[in-house]
């Protein structure tokens, strides 16, 4: 049984076709990625996923049951597009990943120092040992994403979304991420990371899911081909010559 399986799904937002006949299935284990142009309708699949789109037409199952069934049920670890790092915000990284947890310990208890422990071992496996006191307005971009990587591990689920957690970062620090992306992946994590970078895609993730407004592609990363990533995204292909 797939892990997260949808069945023509559309939606629509003010009678304009947003995501049109989506069909998709993606194993559990698998490192996925939602790849296309901008407003290709990869974030709206995203939250129609997790719960936060309701008014669609279509059928999305998590573990063969309907997502808001199953999100009752269970957690999700979410890197949400364009997080913030507020760098006057007087919180430290520790106090980020323990963000993580606060939807199982419950608003206005405080946490455990088995819980601070375990969320210092998330900071300790996102590549951030000894830096659970420092601010976040003093950490890099790519180790606030880290961080914010820590706080979604910290949800204890086997399932990992992220919306474009490549933004904003350098080109060392965008290898760096997904490289520990992969590792998490090889550990039993499921991973379903939208970008629009595809060359960091094509080298790190195991299936790609090439999306504008319909899918044009959803298989193994190795069998895609220049021909798709026309298709998809349309005049805005130059960067094909340099993988094809």
């Amino acid at each position: 049984m797939p892990i997260i399986e949808i069945k023509n799904l559309n939606y629509k937002i003010n009678h304009k076709p947003i995501l049109e006949n989506i069909d998709l299935k993606i194993k559990e284990g698998e490192f996925a990625a939602i790849l296309g142009p901008n407003g290709a309708g990869k974030t709206t699949l995203l939250k129609i996923i997790l719960g936060m789109i309701d008014d669609y037409r279509g059928k999305i199952l998590i573990s063969g049951k309907p997502n808001k069934e199953w999100l009752k049920q269970n957690r999700i670890g979410y890197l949400p597009q364009g997080e913030k790092q507020e760098t006057d915000f007087p919180a430290t990284a520790l106090d980020i990943t323990l963000m993580g947890y606060a939807g199982v310990k419950g608003l206005f208890r405080s946490f455990s120092n088995e819980d601070r422990e375990r969320a210092c071992s998330f900071l300790t496996q996102v590549g951030m040992t000894d830096k659970e006191h420092q601010y976040i307005g003093s950490l890099s971009g790519g180790e606030f994403q880290r961080v914010l990587l820590a706080r979604a591990l910290m949800s204890g689920s086997n399932l990992i979304f992220l919306d474009e957690p490549e933004a904003s970062l350098d080109t060392e620090a965008v290898k760096g991420f997904f490289q520990l992306l992969k590792e998490l992946n090889r550990q039993g994590k499921t991973i379903v990371v939208v970008s629009h970078d595809l060359n960091i895609l094509t080298q790190h993730t195991s299936f790609l899911i090439c999306l504008n407004k319909t899918l044009h592609f959803h298989d193994r990363t190795e069998l895609l081909n220049a021909e798709v990533i026309k298709r998809t995204y349309g005049e805005a292909v130059k960067l094909v010559d340099k993988l094809y």
